[in-house]
């Protein structure tokens, strides 16, 4: 009886029954085993003191299923949880590699147009180069013929002035 007693009461620090509980199972296996020290009375007089126990016990079962069945139910809403903030997680990162491989794209083409751009550029620089030193040849050229144009005019002018002199003087003379 007292090893009964020793064992229920090892179950019962190992499991998660509240005091009142493991009081009560206690109480009821004392009770049980007073009992069966003491011979029990003849005929109807006796009375079983085992429903306690079974009832006790059959209460500590429905705890126990309602414990598992809770601890089952926080379970499934905890996996369905993770599973959605998992599957939420992978679509951002499938979403966050889309953008970017486009906006490593978009740089890649931007540094190829830049390269493109740089080139014409440098072609650009040195046509307008060319094009300048070209200019300032054809602005001196320009003067040059301009300054020509008017000296050759002067000395028309002279030459007319000098004809036209000597046409009056011959025509006096010849008159």
């Amino acid at each position: 009886a007292n090893d009964m007693v020793s064992t229920l009461k090892a179950l019962v620090d190992a499991s998660k029954l509240s005091t009142a509980d493991a009081s009560k199972l206690t109480a009821l296996v004392q009770a049980s085993s007073d009992d069966e020290d003491s011979e029990p009375p003849a005929g109807p007089i006796y009375k079983s003191s085992s429903g306690g126990i079974v009832e006790t016990l059959s209460s500590l079962l429905d705890d126990a299923e309602d414990q598992l069945s809770a601890a089952r139910d926080k379970e499934t809403k905890s996996l369905h949880a993770f599973e959605l903030m998992e599957q939420g997680l992978k679509d951002e990162i499938k979403f966050a590699k889309k953008e970017m491989a486009e906006a490593k794209e978009g740089i890649s083409t931007a540094e190829e147009k830049k390269s493109t751009a740089s080139g014409d550029l440098s072609v650009t620089s040195k046509e307008l180069s060319t094009d300048t030193s070209a200019l300032s040849e054809l602005h001196q050229n320009c003067m040059s013929k301009a300054q020509d144009f008017e000296l050759e005019t002067k000395n028309r002018g002279e030459e007319l002035n000098a004809l036209a002199e000597a046409k009056k003087v011959l025509q006096e003379k010849t008159g």
